[in-house]
């Protein structure tokens, strides 16, 4: 189906002509439908890791670099953003340029920046119970083979912000493997994997979210039906068993 499509079907079950759903005029127009067709994918997004939104993309940093917005291995490069990381990598030979899985690459290790301050405050507890001067080490006093992840480089994540540790003299490739937030539909020609693979969810949901925005269900009166929200939960608990089954489900890996 089309994101047209899905409008009407949406406004039919809601009674109403499509266009009733337009609302403002001019630069702030909006579609309320369209709008609810968004949500309603955003929502699916947020509840879970869809295949389809996997992506890898690479880096190239000395120090920090913001990893919401790597430049994509895939030709040309999308205009999207990254929701989270799944995987690191160092490409310890090549460059992004070589492509996608033409470098060699090393996984690396992550943390938060508040796991590395919990880290570094237990180990000097555990290591130094009684010398504070030990305790508190100054920068001279710490060697590389005292950091929590015994000098292995790994990284640091802060907010959008992350960190190569120990700090590289060079700049390095960092390859990222994670899942992207879907751009939003924005014509009735749309069309797409969610329309076509997730039309039933989409559906339902919408029904809910335009209910919210235009006010169509009413409570105890006749004629009126609830918000299919009980169909929309039950639409979207298949949609990810059908991508679970046909992705991580059906790799197994059996004891030795």
């Amino acid at each position: 189906m089309t994101v047209g499509q899905l409008k009407a079907v949406v406004a039919g079950y809601l009674k109403k002509p499509v266009l009733d759903f337009v609302v403002g005029s001019g630069a702030t127009s909006t579609d309320l439908l369209l709008l609810a067709l968004n949500n309603a994918r955003k929502v699916a997004e947020k509840f879970y890791d869809f295949s389809i939104c996997r992506k890898r993309g690479y880096l190239s940093i000395t120090t920090n670099g913001d990893w919401t917005a790597p430049t994509w291995f895939t030709t040309p490069s999308p205009t999207v953003t990254m929701r989270k990381v799944k995987n690191w990598y160092l490409r310890t030979s090549g460059t992004g340029a070589d492509g996608e899985f033409a470098g060699t690459d090393r996984v690396l290790r992550a943390i938060t920046k508040d796991q590395e301050v919990a880290l570094y405050a237990r180990r000097d507890y555990l290591n130094y119970p009684t010398s504070p001067q030990a305790r508190y080490p100054n920068d001279s006093q710490f060697p590389a083979s005292e950091q929590p992840l015994l000098g292995q480089t790994y990284i640091i994540v802060d907010g959008r912000r992350f960190q190569i540790n120990p700090t590289p003299s060079s700049s390095q490739t960092v390859v990222l493997d994670g899942f992207f937030w879907w751009n939003n539909w924005t014509a009735d020609a749309d069309t797409d994997w969610w329309t076509t693979t997730a039309e039933e969810f989409l559906m339902f949901r919408a029904m809910v979210e335009a209910n919210r925005l235009s006010q169509m269900f009413v409570g105890n009166m006749e004629g009126n039906l609830p918000p299919p929200t009980k169909e929309a939960d039950r639409s979207l608990a298949e949609l990810v068993e059908l991508d679970r089954d046909s992705t991580e489900g059906s790799i197994q890996i059996q004891d030795l």
